[in-house]
């Protein structure tokens, strides 16, 4: 499936969110927000499983509040 350039898949309704894809191996988060002129950002990273990936997750999610 491909997503049009003009199309929208998600509709934000909450200022920030994050979704989580967890594997055996890998944990892929999408933070999704706002930015200051109203357009839906979206950053997305790949961490894995261990415990400092783990902490590392958790600072990435608090730098995004």
């Amino acid at each position: 499936m491909t997503q049009r350039e003009d199309s929208k898949i998600i509709g934000t309704v909450h200022p920030i969110c994050c979704g989580l894809d967890v594997h055996k191996e890998s944990i892929s988060a999408c933070v999704i927000y706002v930015d200051k002129d109203g357009t839906d950002q979206y950053d997305i990273k790949v961490f894995g499983t261990f415990t400092d990936d783990l902490i590392r997750l958790r600072s990435w999610l608090l730098d995004h509040e």
